[in-house]
């Protein structure tokens, strides 16, 4: 397991990021489920590397920047790449990533398009923004890609600056801001516009 950021994104909300690049050696992953068993993680699925490689290292990085047991976290993975923002104040985080090269099949990107057509943005980085709204806890209903593409979810994206975008959904209004590092894209959605410029 390399790490490739750990990075404070918003320092009003005590809100960070890390990117892991994860390496399957099953005498690492057998250490690693051990040291989760005594952690809020102990629920861990011993068939599952990923799993227990990043909750591995949320586990010890969490523990260093003095988070102890109330924290909230989102996870995201892209072939042998996670990410994981966590913040100890702000419960409304979500993360998404993608290599940068990903195709999609010209039939969703034509579906994507049709809903936002006038956007000026890929739509692999609208997916991501899209990916992120389900994993973030709107408050007046959970989004999701079924309800969105049969229009019982309506969502607008609209740029302000710096690759921040004011998206209102489900008369909810967030912010997600998308990075690119180490030949990936990576979504962070949450409830201020307070991101920092760069990773």
């Amino acid at each position: 397991m390399t790490e490739l950021i750990n990075k404070e994104i918003n320092n009003t909300a005590n809100i960070y990021l890390s990117v892991i690049k994860r390496d399957n050696n099953n005498f690492a992953i057998l250490t690693k489920w051990f040291y989760i068993l005594f952690t809020r993680f102990r629920a861990a699925k011993e068939n599952n590397p990923r799993y227990i490689i990043t909750r591995y290292y949320l586990s010890r990085v969490a523990k260093k920047l003095g988070f102890y047991s109330k924290f909230n976290y989102c996870f995201s993975h892209s072939g042998a790449y996670s990410a994981v923002l966590f913040s100890s104040e702000s419960d409304l985080i979500s993360v998404d990533i993608e290599r940068v090269g990903r195709k999609l099949p010209a039939s969703l990107r034509l579906k994507v398009r049709s809903f936002f057509p006038e956007l000026l943005l890929s739509e692999l980085k609208v997916i991501m923004i899209l990916e992120s709204l389900v994993k973030f806890q709107i408050p007046t209903r959970k989004f999701s890609f079924l309800s969105f593409f049969s229009g019982e979810d309506s969502v607008q994206i609209l740029p302000l600056r710096d690759s921040v975008f004011e998206v209102n959904v489900n008369n909810c209004k967030v912010y997600s801001k998308i990075y690119t590092f180490a030949g990936l894209y990576i979504c962070i959605t949450l409830e201020s516009d307070r991101f920092n410029l760069s990773l």
